[in-house]
């Protein structure tokens, strides 16, 4: 029986029943050896375009069963037309009659190289009898619904996509297709799922994959379940921070956003740490330096912004000063850099550098390199140490502008250091997938696990024989003397003549006073951290793991070695969904990195990025935020929320802080948050505020969660 709304207890609630869920009717057969699925003509008349297209059953790469694979053969210019399609088609035995909420349902596994060259899906059927040659007057052209596929319908491009693993040398990508029937009544004797090119998409043997093809129907037993409402406005609940805070024993909580701070605000209410989404990333370094612009006159690097900035002085950087100092300014607030070299949102001059020695974007040695997002040419290639010196005044110069008084930098002594209390050195360069097989084949691996993107990658050796001359480690290093503690100043100087310490590329860009970095020096510099998605994934964990505790052991070699971790912090991004092990395997990847603090090979773990999706298969249904949830909804959120801060607080010990992607509404990708789009506190923030009590309270939930509380106070 559902509780009130209105008179609501957000920490208790019996079973509100199981709403209108959609329920199987007939499953469609992928086993291995089955001959059900055949090639077929599309809704419109044609057939396939050549006879090297062609479908298998395979057993499932991913885990997951048998798949139907189709291997697509389109050239247009061949087949006189400007685009293609493909038609598949299985009986439905015995067959289903329809009602006003029949729906088709499939798994649709898609690679890397698809996005760009599929247009959509058509599902359609007939119900003739024997093989179906003779289709039903009745039914063709009006039993058929498309459903879109184009590349902004796909999330190869998105960040921190739904990857679901490495298959046939490419990263594959999972999406699930739902399309209510068109018609209400009748009989369905066969399904046919067409896929459409887009217009002149030439095919070569690229692949597609099907699973889990099923009919479904809403159950007829099933009643709606009651909107959730939020009661109390974001001001009348106990600050977040309240609870959460270092004082308390744990650790810092924080949220979006930069600019002036509002205690009546959620982020001046709740939080107390800030990190802005955007205006901190590598392409606020909108033009490329003068002494390059020099070095090559005849290269025209792109353009930025519809602006033309090379040889323009004073257009290098468009620096976000104000919105920080404004923070800074607005009380004992602190600040979080997001972030200094990234895959993606990289200035277009940057994104045109690559190794002076690349020949191909694909090394067979596996040290590859990748273009990256928003990577396009002309491309200039770049000797190491060139890369090197634009990477060393990238960081340099940005750190030292909030965190110094220097005019050099654009700075002042009237306007005063800007502190921040921790920056994201590098964002997510771990390979999406890859990193799968190569731990499987050498769990001590993490160099070839990388992304490589080529601007990043100029800088490194090919042979990889000095892990010092790696990007990954210079990049941390370059943060390190950018905001230098006394032992590191005082090493750059005594090191200063040999060029083995402070190579000349240090030198060029006047980051020093006569060899002395001592006006730059913190006695609290920023925590240094590496921020990465989806690390609850035990070999994506495992390539952090490897990558950190090899990168650590050398600094403590290096001759500028501060007594600092050259990698301070892993910060775990949240982006995660409501699932039966998110929290279990969260506390999987947490255990292997407390293994790291307590060897003293790193200080602190951070979450990173937290929002949660709510997916169709959760409690409840699936659900885009802001939209209002149902009760079954809320409280799956709200179960899952209390599930994860049960975690962070058994390993509070070792987290530095914890960041909510949003601060209200909609989190990154439509997910949820601790309060609603009416700045209401949401089931979600009652969670987080006492695990205990609403897990306890909401037992009705256990049975989807598998026992996840019992594995976390284990």
């Amino acid at each position: 029986m559902s509780v009130m709304t209105g008179i609501n207890d957000p920490y208790f609630r019996e079973d509100p029943g199981s709403g209108l869920q959609r329920i199987n009717i007939h499953q469609f057969n992928l086993n291995p050896g089955s001959s059900d699925w055949k090639p077929w003509r599309t809704n419109d008349g044609r057939i396939l375009p050549n006879a090297n297209s062609r479908l298998d059953i395979i057993c499932d790469p991913f885990d997951v069963g048998g798949l139907l694979q189709l291997t697509t053969h389109f050239d247009p210019s061949v087949a006189g037309k400007s685009f293609g399609g493909f038609g598949i088609r299985a009986p439905i035995s015995p067959p289903v009659s329809l009602n006003d909420k029949t729906f088709i349902e499939f798994d649709f596994y898609y690679p890397k190289s698809a996005f760009g060259k599929y247009m959509r899906l058509e599902i359609w059927s007939t119900s003739s009898g024997g093989e179906g040659e003779q289709v039903d007057a009745g039914f063709q052209g009006h039993n058929t619904r498309q459903c879109y596929i184009r590349g902004n319908d796909l999330d190869v491009n998105n960040l921190n996509p739904g990857w679901i693993g490495f298959y046939e040398g490419q990263t594959w990508f999972k999406k699930l297709i739902c399309v209510e029937t068109p018609v209400t009544s009748g009989t369905w004797e066969y399904l046919n799922i067409d896929i459409h090119t887009e217009t002149g998409t030439k095919l070569e043997g690229d692949l597609l994959l099907f699973g889990n093809i099923r009919i479904a129907k809403m159950d007829p037993h099933g009643r709606p379940l009651l909107d959730i409402v939020n009661e109390k406005s974001f001001s009348e609940v106990t600050p977040i921070k309240e609870k959460y805070n270092p004082d308390n024993g744990y650790f810092y909580v924080g949220t979006t956003g930069s600019g002036i701070v509002d205690p009546n605000t959620i982020r001046g209410y709740h939080y107390e740490i800030f990190v802005d989404e955007n205006n901190l990333k590598p392409e606020i370094h909108v033009g490329p330096p003068d002494w390059l612009n020099k070095e090559f006159p005849n290269f025209k690097f792109k353009n930025v912004r519809g602006v033309t900035y090379r040889n323009e002085e004073g257009k290098e950087w468009e620096l976000p000063t104000e919105s920080y100092l404004q923070v800074r300014d607005s009380g004992n607030y602190k600040l979080h850099g997001h972030c200094l070299a990234w895959y993606h949102q990289a200035p277009p001059w940057m994104t045109q550098l690559i190794p002076e020695n690349a020949s191909m974007q694909w090394d067979p040695t596996g040290l590859f390199y990748s273009g990256g997002n928003s990577s396009s040419g002309p491309y200039l290639k770049v000797p190491k140490d060139m890369a090197r010196r634009i990477y060393f005044d990238h960081i340099v110069y940005l750190m030292r502008h909030f965190m110094s008084t220097d005019e050099r930098y654009r700075s002042s002594k009237e306007r005063g250091v800007i502190p921040f209390y921790s920056f994201d050195v590098i964002n997510e360069e771990i390979h999406e997938s890859r990193h799968i097989h190569i731990i499987n084949e050498n769990p001590d691996a993490w160099k070839t696990a990388l992304r490589h993107v080529s601007w990043l990658m100029a800088m490194t050796d090919n042979s990889y024989i000095d892990l010092r001359q790696h990007y990954m480690y210079l990049l941390f290093k370059f943060a390190h003397i950018a905001v230098p503690n006394e032992l590191m100043a005082e090493k750059y100087k005594k090191g200063y003549n040999n060029p083995d310490i402070v190579p000349g590329y240090m030198k060029f860009d006047n980051h020093d006073h006569n060899g002395s970095i001592d006006a730059y020096v913190s006695e609290k510099p920023p925590i240094l951290v590496y921020n990465e998605y989806d690390i609850i994934n035990p070999s994506k964990a495992k390539v952090v793991y490897n990558m950190v505790r090899e990168l650590n052991i050398k600094w403590c070699q290096d001759p500028l070695y501060d007594g600092r971790k050259l990698i301070e912090c892993i910060g775990s991004q949240g982006h995660d969904f409501i699932s039966q092990d998110v929290a279990s395997r969260t506390m999987q990847s947490l255990d292997l990195f407390v293994t790291l603090i307590n060897e003293g090979l790193l200080d602190s773990i951070c979450i990173s990025e937290l929002d949660l999706k709510q997916l169709d298969y959760a409690p409840g249904g699936g659900a885009f935020a802001p939209a209002v949830l149902n009760e079954k909804q809320a409280d799956s959120i709200g179960y899952q929320y209390a599930l994860l801060f049960k975690l962070y607080e058994k390993y509070k010990k070792y987290i530095s802080h914890v960041f909510f992607w949003g601060q209200y509404g909609s989190g990154w990708q439509q997910s949820y948050l601790p309060f609603d789009h009416e700045q209401k506190a949401s089931q979600a923030y009652y969670a987080i505020m006492d695990p205990d009590k609403f897990i306890k309270g909401h037992s009705y939930l256990e049975s989807f969660f598998e026992g996840e509380y019992n594995k976390i106070i284990a």
